[in-house]
């Protein structure tokens, strides 16, 4: 499942472009309706398992906050990365998703980066969860967490 720029499909997507018996090639894409950013990162295997129990469950309260870290950061290391924080912004629990996106793609001397938020629901969270753990056992296709533009 990939994003369309347009506000119907406002999140997060996570997609397997290939895997092997280390490793998945994944490429994730980012569009808050008004602004967005992709790029292409290593997962180990069992990474899906791992995101999905980070995130389930949220918001606990007004008070939770998640932080993960897919691939890696920084040009001394091959592919891409992403990093969602899953927050609250008030005492009534309306959750948002920080998403800090780097191509791994060098132009020009620069990394291509993206920083984007949007508000999610605690329902979206559990589907998304739910598609993340088929993903580690099926070993393919795609995850989408919708947000709200």
């Amino acid at each position: 499942m990939k994003l369309r720029q347009n506000e119907s499909s406002v999140g997060i997507s996570v997609e397997i472009l290939w895997s092997d018996e280390d490793l998945f090639d994944v490429k994730v894409v980012a569009w808050n309706g008004s602004f967005g950013g992709a790029a292409s990162l290593y997962m180990d295997i069992g990474g899906f398992d791992k995101l999905a129990a980070a995130i389930s469950g949220f918001p606990k309260d007004n008070k939770d906050v998640r932080e993960i870290v897919l691939g890696a950061f920084g040009r001394e290391y091959a592919g891409g990365a992403a990093s969602f924080k899953l927050f609250c912004i008030d005492g009534a629990g309306h959750a948002y998703i920080e998403s800090k996106i780097e191509s791994g793609v060098e132009s020009a001397g620069v990394f291509q980066t993206a920083t984007l938020t949007m508000p999610i629901e605690a329902a979206a969270i559990d589907r998304f969860v739910v598609e993340l753990r088929m993903l580690g056992r099926d070993k393919q296709g795609s995850a989408l967490l919708t947000g709200r533009g």
